[in-house]
């Protein structure tokens, strides 16, 4: 199917209201679209059926997904030309600053009550557009961010989601896997080298203890590389990347998942004190956002899960926007306000013909 046609037929189960996504992963010039018959929720249990899942922040094992088996599946190539980033300006109030420099200074006041060592504080913000096209989300989003795993989600029942994140949950191939300890937030261009500063290498060093700990009891081998810097986009990050064997017997994708999510990157550690902090302070839900989504490939295990960062869902001519950052011993409220700003970027440079 050409790029044209596949754009034609998302518009057309956008109008009748019927499920699909459509995604590719990192530095991949093919899109799988998976148009799903009827508009049934259906959900997966074991994580064992060839699907696309999508699992929200506060996951206790529910999730949507759309299943192959009752899907209408294409795959096609994009360009290979790359369209450039334009920055968007973005209007906040002194009222949305304060509000998140306020929710940072919390974070921090828990941190030094020796509460936490991190909590991951995020934003909403609601943007109105002019218009709203879904097949042109899905081209502008895909050719913006070749690097990045894309996909784009709709269904009636949760309306249309899309990201652009370089995260990746987990990764299975038969008995071994990847993650990735994904922390830190700098601008990133060619012509200027990046420097991490203490706090930085601090809080990607949390997150990677955290990951290997989780992950103990799940595994037989576990390794972990140095940190170094990882391009995402306008973005850089401190990444390292842990890769191991999982225990025969006891490890599934499931559990597994159930071990990692959610990881220090998006919501804190110690875990549970994080989660009930968000939850008390943030004033919204998170939904999908920071949770996870990607393609099943059934009992093959094969599978590949990425952390929904970056992301926006989008309501008739409203999009939701979200950012946050992870808030250490060594943070500064207004520079993590500025941080939000950044990350924003990722999505509204996709809205920008229809804000």
């Amino acid at each position: 199917m050409e790029l044209t046609l596949l754009a034609k037929k998302l518009e057309v189960h956008f109008h009748k209201k019927l499920p699909f996504v459509l995604y590719a992963l990192p530095d991949s010039d093919r899109v799988i679209a998976c148009f799903q018959r009827d508009a049934q929720l259906h959900r997966t249990e074991n994580f064992t059926e060839k699907s696309f899942i999508m699992a929200p922040f506060d996951f206790k094992d529910q999730n949507c997904c759309i299943p192959a088996s009752g899907s209408d599946s294409f795959e096609v190539v994009l360009p290979k030309e790359k369209l450039a980033s334009i920055e968007v300006s973005l209007r906040d109030t002194a009222q949305d600053k304060n509000r998140h420099e306020q929710l940072v200074e919390k974070a921090l006041q828990a941190i030094r009550n020796h509460k936490a060592e991190k909590i991951v504080v995020s934003r909403k913000k609601e943007v109105s557009l002019s218009r709203f096209s879904a097949s042109e989300v899905f081209q502008r989003l895909f050719m913006l961010y070749p690097k990045a795993f894309r996909y784009l989600w709709y269904h009636p029942e949760t309306d249309l989601w899309c990201g652009a994140t370089p995260e990746i949950l987990v990764k299975t191939e038969k008995n071994s896997f990847t993650t990735m300890a994904l922390a830190g937030t700098q601008k990133f261009s060619e012509k200027t080298p990046i420097y991490w500063n203490e706090k930085e290498i601090e809080e990607q060093q949390i997150v990677t203890d955290a990951i290997t700990n989780s992950l103990q009891k799940v595994t037989d081998v576990l390794k972990v590389s140095k940190a170094y810097t990882h391009a995402a986009g306008t973005l850089a990050h401190l990444r390292s990347d842990v890769t191991g064997i999982l225990k025969s017997r006891k490890a599934t994708l499931q559990t597994i998942t159930k071990a990692l999510h959610p990881t220090p990157a998006v919501c804190g550690t110690p875990k549970q004190f994080a989660k009930e902090f968000i939850k008390e302070y943030e004033q919204y839900d998170r939904e999908f956002y920071t949770g996870f989504a990607g393609p099943i490939c059934g009992d093959d295990k094969c599978s590949v899960l990425y952390v929904n960062l970056r992301a926006m869902k989008i309501t008739g001519t409203t999009a939701s926007l979200y950012a946050g950052g992870g808030i250490t011993k060594g943070s500064v409220p207004y520079a993590e306000w500025q941080e939000t700003q950044f990350k924003l970027q990722t999505m509204l440079q996709v809205l920008q013909p229809m804000l």
